[in-house]
């Protein structure tokens, strides 16, 4: 497992000459928990921006040929590496807990192709990826614990049985509403929704976020349960110079079809039925320096399945940096 996050490693290292590179981190520990959605962290890279009207290499060609959006300007395509990390409640017990969340993790690599303008993006992605011990959940997290000085976590022995996943997603957003008022603070207020379709998990997803700052860089205020917010990468105006600040809220709404983590738990016996409606609040800051964005944030997170009675609340925080 080790050489292949080498490997994925390596291939980015290969990609830094791009025009956009971000990582993204959350974890339960910033919010004093360990449990459930403990941890989750993404590696993007999004190549330079191709006119979509003028450009005819191969992957602007790809674009034109998928549905909505050809009367837009601008094409950009990337790449992308996750991985989310879910546990029970209590991490000391080795053996299974089938009146809680299974001990499991995910590591999938994304392609994924916008079509956008000033006010609007269509996304594309197809994400392969993999459930299990190949995924690498018990080295991160037991790592990660003995950095901020915690516990091990003992069940990963019980952890779900390796599964190889495909999934589809699209995705549109756009700016609804923005304003620079008369002391000199910007605001906006952006909408999105999708689906995404396959054998990981299968929903129907909606959000809206309201910001307010000064100087920030003028981008879709995207923000994505389980780590696809590359669309915060597109920026709509020229290179940003200087200082910059803004402070987001936000709420997501999904419709929960289907989710492999909870139906092949609840094939071992646990006890587990999924919530179909879900919601999750978002808070964050963002600081902006010349082409260094920083963001930090809380996020809360309705339960996924019904037996789970209480809220999942983690925090995080996202780099960004154009090259």
């Amino acid at each position: 497992m080790k050489q292949k996050i080498i490997w994925l490693v390596f291939i980015f290292s290969t990609l830094l000459k791009a025009d956009q590179f971000a990582f993204l981190f959350y974890n339960d520990f910033f919010a004093g928990t360990d449990k459930h959605f403990t941890n989750g962290m993404a590696l993007s890279w999004l190549k330079d921006t191709d006119n979509l009207q003028e450009n005819s290499s191969n992957y602007v060609t790809l674009a034109k040929k998928l549905p909505f959006g050809n009367s837009l300007d601008n094409c950009t395509a990337g790449l992308s590496i996750n991985q989310i990390i879910l546990t029970p409640s209590d991490t000391d017990l080795e053996i299974p807990q089938y009146d809680d969340m299974p001990y499991t993790s995910y590591l999938g690599l994304s392609a994924y192709l916008f079509k956008w303008s000033k006010q609007s993006f269509h996304e594309y992605r197809i994400e392969a990826g993999v459930v299990g011990e190949e995924a690498g959940g018990e080295a991160v997290q037991n790592h990660f614990h003995k950095i901020i000085d915690s516990k091990k976590s003992q069940g990963w022995d019980t952890q779900l049985e390796t599964q190889y996943t495909l999934t589809l997603l699209y995705k549109y957003g756009e700016i609804s509403w923005q304003k620079k008022s008369l002391n000199g603070f910007d605001m906006d207020w952006f909408n999105q929704a999708g689906f995404e379709v396959g054998n990981f998990s299968t929903d129907v997803f909606g959000s809206t976020m309201f910001r307010i700052g000064k100087n920030y860089i003028h981008n879709f205020n995207v923000h994505y349960p389980y780590l696809k917010e590359e669309a915060a990468l597109l920026q709509r105006d020229t290179k940003h110079k200087g200082f910059g600040w803004a402070t987001s809220i936000g709420l997501n709404i999904d419709i929960l079809a289907y989710s492999y983590i909870l139906e092949e738990a609840k094939d071992e016996g646990y006890d587990l039925d999924k919530n179909t409606l879900n919601a999750s609040a978002y808070a964050g800051i963002d600081l902006y320096y010349n082409a260094h964005k920083f963001t930090f944030f809380y996020q809360s997170q309705s339960p996924y399945s019904k037996q789970q009675n209480s809220l999942d609340t983690f925090g995080g925080f996202s780099y960004s940096f154009e090259f």
